[in-house]
């Protein structure tokens, strides 16, 4: 390990593992309740079913503020205000009367989890060096996927434990778990340490202002990584919001099966995630170049994931089951290393800003994907969702091999967006 990362090193990664696990518990934990909730407040799933929307349509729209903020003040301040938000918000859930309040707080949710990668984009970015970054990427989100997979049987075991099996305690659930997300913000705020050179960032601060996001706007590769993250994200929700239902309504399977392939995918997602980082960093220390690497990789496992297509059509809900194991885990894998370009294209200062750019289409992803495939699910089978969801992993290849251009920094100059001297001399 030392040959990777020093003591600070190993503590930032672990604060930013657990904040990520933290807020995909906390965004998990209504899916898992939500049909007691509905049960005991006497909602409709249309209502449900709105008030699930709810957090992606924050989440969508404060991913830009939340990379410019970083930026502005420092991912301390904000990852560490933006977990706080969400913390209460969540704990709010359990105090809800009636849909409003629900609604209410899960809109705070999702303002505040939009911070999360954006902050954790620009912590790696200001602390890990590029050779390294691909691990420290890889290691941050599998604890989003680690997260997820904990969320049922830690709100399910809090909701039967407080309560009873006939009647679960979804409300002293969500108090709990939002109450205990508020440890992991004291000790963020004690023990993290910002690397930000005083006279460098004074002098960004000048330079900078909203019209970043504008200016980060007319690159290529900000695009680039725009259409990869909505294609690969698009995956990832269908999984999140559909999963279940899917092996429920369309293979039949019993609820512990279940249970267990809907757990699967994101424990192997968890794995694949830093052992992919590790194998970037591996080769790009061994000399390959950064940009030959990481397109292959993503390629490779974007080109895995589209066996999605396999499981809508094979008889043995077993092997539909494994297939889509398979497919997430391939997603997973390229997504450790779309998360680690950010850090390597963003121009110095930008790299929150850049990183919110880019989770803004992942948010997009989050509404428009489990709609259309329940759309879709309804008026022409899961099978034909299934196949556009393959599709979606194709489209992301394409980004990959035709819009993306040299994985390299850029840097702002006179409002326009220059290669500096060292990497024209790269270029040569």
């Amino acid at each position: 390990m030392k040959k990777y990362f020093n003591v600070s090193q190993i503590w930032v990664l672990f604060l930013i593992f657990s904040g990520t696990l933290i807020n995909a518990i906390d965004r998990g934990s209504f899916s898992t309740a939500n049909t007691f909730i509905a049960k005991d407040l006497h909602l409709s799933l249309g209502t449900m079913g709105l008030i699930l929307s709810s957090f992606g349509w924050t989440y969508l729209i404060f991913n830009l503020p939340a990379g410019y903020l970083c930026d502005r003040f420092g991912s301390k301040k904000v990852y560490g205000i933006a977990a706080f938000l969400w913390s209460i918000a969540s704990a709010l859930s359990g105090l809800a009367r009636g849909a409003g309040m629900l609604f209410f707080s899960r809109l705070l949710v999702g303002a505040g989890e939009s911070a999360n990668f954006p902050a954790a984009t620009k912590v790696v970015a200001e602390n890990f060096e590029k050779e390294k970054r691909g691990t420290a990427t890889g290691i941050y989100l599998a604890g989003l996927r680690l997260g997820y997979a904990l969320t049922p049987g830690l709100m399910l075991g809090l909701m039967v434990w407080l309560g009873t099996k006939e009647n679960p305690d979804w409300r002293i659930a969500f108090i709990i778990t939002g109450l205990c997300s508020l440890l992991w913000v004291i000790l963020w705020f004690l023990t993290f340490r910002e690397k930000r050179k005083d006279a460098e960032e004074k002098s960004q601060k000048q330079s900078m202002n909203g019209s970043i996001v504008l200016e980060l706007l007319k690159l290529r590769n900000t695009w680039a990584i725009i259409a990869i993250k909505f294609f690969q994200d698009y995956v990832y929700y269908l999984y999140l919001t559909w999963l279940p239902g899917y092996l429920i309504a369309a293979r039949h399977m019993d609820l512990g099966s279940v249970a267990f392939y809907a757990t699967l995918p994101w424990i192997a997602g968890m794995l694949a995630q830093p052992l992919v980082g590790i194998l970037s960093d591996y080769l790009i220390g061994k000399g390959y170049e950064v940009n030959k690497v990481k397109k292959t990789i993503l390629v490779i496992a974007q080109l895995i994931a589209v066996s999605v297509i396999g499981a809508a059509f094979v008889e043995s809900a077993v092997v539909a089951a494994w297939l889509l194991v398979i497919a997430m885990t391939a997603e997973s894998a390229s997504t450790a290393i779309l998360w680690s370009l950010p850090q390597d294209l963003a121009p110095k200062g930008t790299a929150g800003s850049l990183g919110g750019i880019m989770n803004t289409a992942g948010a997009l992803a989050s509404i428009v994907s489990p709609a259309l495939t329940g759309f879709i699910a309804q008026y022409f089978g899961f099978k034909a969702a299934l196949v556009l969801c393959g599709g979606t992993m194709v489209l992301a290849v394409l980004s990959v091999l035709f819009l993306l251009t040299k994985i390299r920094t850029m840097s702002l100059k006179n409002n326009s967006v220059v290669m500096t001297n060292q990497n024209i001399m790269m270029d040569e």
